[in-house]
């Protein structure tokens, strides 16, 4: 099928499922997901595939820097302990969980240990989707959480395939070299960026062209993104430590005209991105079923449950209350819970 008629047909789903989520009071990418599944039962759409460097080139970085633009500072700095240990040590002890199930299930250790590091995190868009049906705190908890465990997650996904090709070796030091290479690299890139990005904006202000200070807000985090991958380190955090800095120096640096026009710009972006990926999701889900046979079907969906039922048992059990020896009940975060 041709580019053109691809994107007239996804506009139309995302206008559709858009339209019966106001209708039907349903969140959105849930018709948007249910509309990718529906369009796999047009022939010439079931072969069609996302690049993976698609999402990791254009799709991420931009839906990372705005989701880090607005999530609050002082929010991340108040339950910064609840964070860390949500965005690092969950995401191992995760990956840990599902690995060792999938191996019960039949699956290779490296294979299994892949698919753990593949859904340990959560996900930045999955939190914005629920961000309605939860406390605010919550949702910031989440979304900030979101933004860093990416980091953890793609070291421990490099180290499980490089295990299973027999490139890697597992070692104390050389975890803790790729832990400080993805965690510090990331930081130092998105600091420098973001440095360069606001004496840029700084001289493009002076020229009065809301258009150009736009376009350099833009580039901002794919340049992250970019630095941080040339030096192995986590384009991820680069992006999310860029938007962090950019969020607090941002209202400084543009005009009136140029913030309205780039809010416009963001929500619009950020709404066409999202939909496209969950409709493509449920596109490429329907396509991966069909490839099943009715064996490897049912082991499929016996293993999807279970990891299913897997994420959420540990989240719980890392994340509910605990008595000290003091008989003071604490969890995760650093102070009482909102709810």
């Amino acid at each position: 099928m041709a580019a053109l008629e691809f994107i007239v047909i996804l506009g139309c789903a995302l206008l559709v499922s858009g339209a019966l989520a106001h209708r039907l009071r349903v969140a959105a990418p849930v018709l948007q997901l249910a509309a990718g599944v529906a369009l796999g039962f047009v022939p010439a759409l079931r072969e069609t595939e996302l690049p993976p460097d698609v999402l990791l080139l254009v799709f991420l970085p931009v839906l990372l820097y705005w989701e880090s633009v607005t999530t609050s500072l002082r929010a991340i700095r108040r339950d910064l302990r609840g964070i860390v240990l949500t965005g690092t040590l969950l995401v191992a002890v995760t990956a840990w969980a599902v690995a060792a199930l999938a191996h019960v299930l039949g699956l290779p250790w490296g294979p299994a240990w892949v698919l753990g590091a593949a859904v340990a995190p959560t996900d930045a868009t999955a939190v914005s989707v629920a961000s309605r049906l939860l406390p605010q705190r919550n949702v910031t908890l989440l979304r900030a959480e979101s933004l860093i465990n990416d980091g953890t997650a793609l070291v421990v996904y490099s180290l499980a395939v490089g295990v299973t090709v027999g490139s890697e070796h597992l070692s104390v030091a050389h975890v803790s070299g790729l832990v400080a290479l993805s965690y510090g690299g990331g930081l130092a890139a998105g600091a420098m960026v973001a440095w360069l990005g606001i004496q840029l904006r700084r001289r493009v202000r002076q020229l009065g062209d809301t258009l150009l200070d736009n376009l350099t807000i833009i580039l901002i985090p794919f340049s992250a993104y970019l630095v941080a991958e040339q030096f192995e380190a986590s384009g991820v955090l680069a992006v999310v430590v860029c938007g962090l800095i950019m969020s607090q120096a941002g209202p400084s640096l543009g005009r009136a005209a140029a913030r309205r026009q780039t809010e416009a710009f963001w929500s619009l972006a950020m709404y066409l991105l999202n939909g496209a990926l969950f409709i493509l999701v449920g596109l490429e889900a329907q396509a991966a079923v069909r490839a099943l046979s009715g064996t490897a079907l049912t082991e499929a969906v016996v293993m999807v449950v279970a990891v299913a039922c897997a994420l959420v048992i540990v989240r719980f059990l890392f994340c509910s209350p605990r008595c000290t020896p003091s008989g003071r009940w604490t969890g995760v975060r650093s102070s009482a819970d909102d709810g």
